[in-house]
């Protein structure tokens, strides 16, 4: 029985990240165009500032809707800031192998749009929502 509440418990967390990166992943692309046609800023500086504002909304939504933490909000939100800065470092690492001609653009895309998302739910689930202190 205790497999089965685990399962359905998983079903949900995986189901509500899902949902929370969809509406970030919106969220990026109608602020970064906002940013980019009427703002007049660079494609670069209006991604990184959409990426920016949306840091706290993903926070908070995965803390509260997907991983129901209540731990400590500072600790797991430093925590959270860490994993979005290796993100970061994530793309610029893969979309260099794209700048150099080592792999298309689209596969470097592809990558990240894949690798990232996976990476995060196991380590959100594992480290910054776990309620461990380290």
């Amino acid at each position: 029985m205790a497999g089965a509440v685990d399962l359905k418990r998983y079903a949900r967390r995986l189901t509500a990240f899902a949902g929370i990166g969809a509406f970030n992943t919106i969220a990026f692309f109608l602020i970064s165009t906002a940013l980019f046609q009427w703002a007049g800023l660079s494609a670069t500086a209006s991604g990184y500032i959409a990426y920016a504002v949306l840091v706290p909304v993903s926070f908070l939504g995965h803390r509260r809707i997907t991983f129901s933490s209540n731990g400590a909000i500072a600790r797991e939100w430093l925590k959270f800031c860490v994993i979005q800065a290796v993100n970061l470092v994530i793309v610029g690492v893969v979309t260099a192998f794209a700048e150099t001609g080592q792999i298309p653009g689209w596969v470097s895309f592809a990558l990240i749009s894949v690798l990232i998302p996976a990476l995060n739910f196991v380590i959100f689930q594992l480290w910054v929502f776990s309620g461990r202190a380290a």
